[in-house]
């Protein structure tokens, strides 16, 4: 009965919409975070000409090599991202730069946007945060920061990593969210000691910088250090102009306190100094950009105003959203005069003006309609280049709500959708209700949370808005996309009839649908015959699925169908194919971006494997770690699933405490997703209780459950078979006449492919014999045969957890010889589950060490296998052959006493090998 994901929240994920090959994708292109974007906030900005060289503020900042952290705030024109912009530029650390802006105020978000960042230095960093992505809510268990702590430390001890990793933090004064500073917080304080934390902000953070100032963990520059004194003014000034003598110069310095920019726009100023205004007189910097801005050419003056209405600009894009072709001509201009703006990206080819100027320009008078059509055209140029955040929010700035629609569509294949929450009540109801994109778009959010009720109302919507548009290839794709939501909307709201409804319409269209969203029709059917209990239909169609999936790049997708397929293999009795399975997918997961919802499945897969083998400890620290993050990261379902695994991990040690508090959590996880039946892959709560109970010793809450006569669970037939198991048990236990139903269900499971079941079923006849018939010589022989049988195949959770007078017939099997080897085997894990140390040692296990320690290479190759890395990937990185990763593997599996990957990462953490 191992937890089954139904088609848990694979239809919140991105890849939802294909139009690879349709008139819609020549009208849409495929919405990704472009490289060019990426590029503008994880590239630190291009130094300016005539930059100032002065060693004596650059010696300021040698401060990073001595602390943890590092913030340089002072207000805007102080030359703060020029300056550490400079020191990395002289020093040459290893470093990632990351510029913030107004949506990395969130903490999903932000740390997605640090990790790639870090990516940039090594790929282990990278993690996807995708349409999984929920922000982490106040009080909840933060993970962020303790998985990046993690990869980071791990990182320290490589032979790849430096002495010193600089992580820049530009524009720092735009996050202001609590659970995201403290969160930071903590990064700092507990990040490894080889990194070092660089914070450039407007205002000093609430991020209680006295304690760090106090501790000597953080070296502060505010203005004080960053203004110039009157020798870097004569030095700054005179390499702009040599027309101000002496007094001038001083009286310049103190009308500008020695304030950068200020000094910039002053020696770009035809007079600097005779109307320079002084104390209480209009802003400074107001005042300078007006003198300045005076004396430009006119065609200057309006390329300037008209940047300043858009987030970026290259010369293309410029000059389509001016109607022009001078644009390359005054990006020279701007370099050339040492304007304030900054370049981005290799080549610096993309560009953004200064804070300063933004908002001056912005607060100057303009023509409303020119400039409506400078960002409109603006944003058609973004959408043409494949930058949607970009086009999106300058369409809804503008009131254009049929060409923000037209972009929704893209946002189902987005590859981070926790942001845009919100944005179908950014749309009047007009265009809202009228939207089918935008009503798919709200069902896949209420698909996320679990309102199944609300997904299929927002689904007939947009099936009747379809329906009255004429067929084209986007509409049938977005049919589709309803088609593939409708089927578990409908199971689990309780309408049976409009699940199979849904079920058919994906079978009639699958050959002809989208070529991406035929490998989640594949998905959805295997889904299907897994919880109708026809194994072999479901494993064929999972495998293609899967294989479709990854082939395809459809990281989402193919993460679904494993969280599906391991569990079904597992049922089958193929233990050892479901190992593999999830070994050989997760390398060609991790090898790209890792997403949260990703992290978590993972764990929550590796923990139920450990389980089926008996690892205790590795099964309660894996889904130990998938359950900190589970309520952010994970929809309902897929939370239910998850504290099932846990609810047996209770049962197995005997955790009371444990296994009633996830039982709550299944029986809460129900009422929250709205369903008045049950309709899951696991037997229902009462029935998990009297099971748990028999295990404590107590029979008779199964004996008054079994007597109950509960109706099967309609419409899952694999939920009704192993609740079938359970009932047979307990009117065995009332001493019941049950032989025949036992050997009837046999052959039910046994058609079905569940030979799991068979096993336990098996082993029910095993003590049926024994203990009911006296027939334990027979027994012994039965069980003989079934040692041989199943143990091999990996069943062993089932002979763990049967009768405890099995221990008997197993010693009886081991005195005659017969199956020793596996008798044994099981003997011993039985009896050390009943040890209270045994119990205790699989929560904080203490394990020797191997007798032989790593050698440094081996170490780093083990580093890199913990990362998921193929031996191709760790021969590429360490910069060997093939051959002799496979060797260090070897040597490694036998100083760890592991038969694979899995277990060899297994044993290294639990001997502290690793973080």
């Amino acid at each position: 009965m191992t937890r089954i994901s139904e088609q848990a929240s694979q239809f919140g994920v991105p890849g939802l919409v294909d139009n690879t090959g349709t008139d819609y994708a020549e009208a849409h292109l495929p919405t990704v975070v472009s490289s060019m974007v990426a590029e503008t906030k994880l590239t630190r900005p291009g130094l300016p000409s005539g930059l100032l060289l002065e060693p004596s503020r650059l010696q300021a900042l040698d401060c990073i090599e001595q602390v943890p952290f590092v913030l340089v705030s002072a207000p805007a024109g102080f030359g703060k991202t020029t300056l550490v912009s400079q020191w990395l530029e002289q020093e040459k650390p290893v470093h990632a730069w990351l510029t913030l802006d107004h949506r990395d105020n969130a903490p999903a978000l932000f740390w997605n946007a640090v990790a790639s960042a870090l990516a940039r230095v090594n790929p282990r960093f990278a993690i996807r945060e995708s349409t999984l992505l929920a922000a982490l809510e106040p009080g909840a268990a933060v993970d962020p920061v303790t998985m990046l702590i993690n990869r980071l430390a791990d990182y320290s001890r490589t032979w790849q990593a430096p002495s010193r990793l600089v992580l820049v933090l530009d524009d720092f004064h735009l996050l202001d969210q609590q659970v995201l500073l403290e969160q930071i917080r903590r990064f700092i304080d507990f990040a490894p000691s080889f990194l070092r934390i660089v914070c450039i902000s407007r205002l000093d953070p609430p991020i209680r910088t006295a304690q760090l100032l106090a501790r000597q963990q953080m070296v502060r520059l505010g203005p004080e250090v960053l203004r110039f004194d009157l020798a870097l003014t004569r030095k700054f000034v005179q390499a702009r102009r040599a027309d101000l003598s002496e007094e001038q110069m001083l009286q310049l310095h103190q009308r500008t306190g020695g304030w950068p920019a200020a000094l910039q726009l002053s020696a770009l100023s035809e007079n600097p100094l005779s109307h320079v205004p002084g104390p209480g007189q209009r802003a400074l910097s107001d005042y300078l950009l007006e003198e300045v801005f005076a004396g430009l050419e006119p065609g200057l003056q309006q390329f300037l105003q008209d940047m300043s209405l858009l987030p970026l600009f290259s010369h293309e894009v410029a000059d389509e959203a001016r109607n022009g072709s001078d644009a390359a001509d005054w990006i020279a201009v701007m370099r050339e005069r040492n304007l304030l703006f900054q370049s981005y990206g290799e080549g610096h080819y993309w560009y953004r003006l200064h804070d300063l100027l933004i908002d001056w320009l912005q607060a100057q008078d303009r023509e409303p309609e020119g400039e409506s059509s400078i960002r409109i055209r603006a944003a058609e140029a973004f959408r043409q280049r494949g930058l949607i955040v970009e086009a999106l929010e300058l369409f809804l700035a503008e009131g254009c709500y049929d060409q923000a629609e037209a972009l929704v569509p893209l946002l189902l294949q987005a590859e981070d959708l926790s942001g845009y929450r919100s944005l179908p009540s950014r749309f009047p109801d007009s265009v809202r209700m009228c939207s089918p994109a935008l009503l798919l778009l709200q069902a896949l959010f209420a698909f996320m949370d679990g309102q199944y009720g609300a997904v299929l109302e927002h689904l007939a919507a947009a099936d009747r808005l379809l329906q009255s548009t004429d067929p084209s290839p986007d509409t049938e794709a977005l049919q589709f996309v309803s088609m593939l939501l409708g089927w578990p909307s409908a199971r689990f709201a309780g309408h049976r009839a409009e699940a199979e409804q849904s079920l058919t319409q994906i079978q009639a269209r699958l050959a002809s649908a989208p070529a991406g969203l035929q490998h989640w029709g594949l998905y959805t059917l295997g889904t299907e015959a897994f919880m109708e209990a026809r194994l072999g239909p479901a494993r064929t169609l999972l495998t293609d699925a899967l294989a479709g999936a990854l082939k395809s790049g459809d990281n989402p997708c193919a993460l679904r169908c494993l969280v599906m397929l391991v569990p079904v293999l597992v049922q089958g009795g193929r233990i050892g194919d479901a190992r593999r399975c999830y070994e050989q997918t997760r390398l060609k997961l991790v090898n790209g971006p890792v997403s949260k919802e990703q992290v978590c499945l993972l764990a929550y897969l590796e923990g139920l494997l450990a389980l089926e083998h008996h690892d205790l400890a590795y099964a309660a620290k894996r889904l130990g770690e998938a359950g900190l993050i589970a309520d952010q990261h994970l929809t309902p379902l897929d939370q239910l699933y998850l504290a099932f695994e846990r609810f047996r991990l209770g049962m197995v040690l005997r955790d009371s405490e444990l296994w009633q508090q996830e039982l709550s959590r299944i029986e809460q996880l129900h009422q929250v997703m709205g369903q008045l039946r049950w309709h899951h892959n696991i037997p229902r709560p009462e029935a998990l209780e009297a099971l748990a109970r028999l295990t404590e010793g107590n029979a008779f809450p199964l004996i008054l459950w079994a007597q109950s006569d509960p109706e099967p669970v309609v419409g899952n037939r694999f939920c009704t078979l192993n609740e079938t198991l359970l009932k047979l048990i307990g009117q065995l236990l009332a001493a019941s006449p049950v032989a025949r139903e036992l050997a009837a269900l046999r052959t039910e499971a046994e058609e079905a492919g569940l030979l799991q079941l068979v096993c336990r079923l098996d082993l029910v006849s095993l003590m049926v014999q024994a203990f009911g018939d006296q027939d334990p010589e027979g027994a012994v022989k039965k069980l003989d045969a079934l040692l041989a049988l199943w143990v091999p195949r990996g069943l062993v959770r089932p002979f763990v957890d049967a009768d405890p007078r099995l221990d008997s017939l197993l010693d009886a099997c081991i005195t005659r010889g017969w199956s020793e080897v596996e008798a044994s085997r099981i003997l011993a894990l039985r009896q050390a589950r009943m040890e209270p140390e045994a119990e205790t040692c699989a929560r904080t296990p203490e394990v020797a060490g191997p007798d032989e320690p790593l050698s440094d290479r081996e170490q780093g190759v083990l580093d890199l296998l913990a990362e998921g890395l193929s031996n191709k990937a760790i021969s590429k990185q360490l910069g060997i052959s093939v051959a002799t990763v496979k060797s260090h593997l070897s040597n490694i599996y036998g100083k760890l006493q592991a038969e694979n990957r899995m277990q060899a990462v297994a044993r290294a953490r639990e001997l502290g090998l690793m973080s």
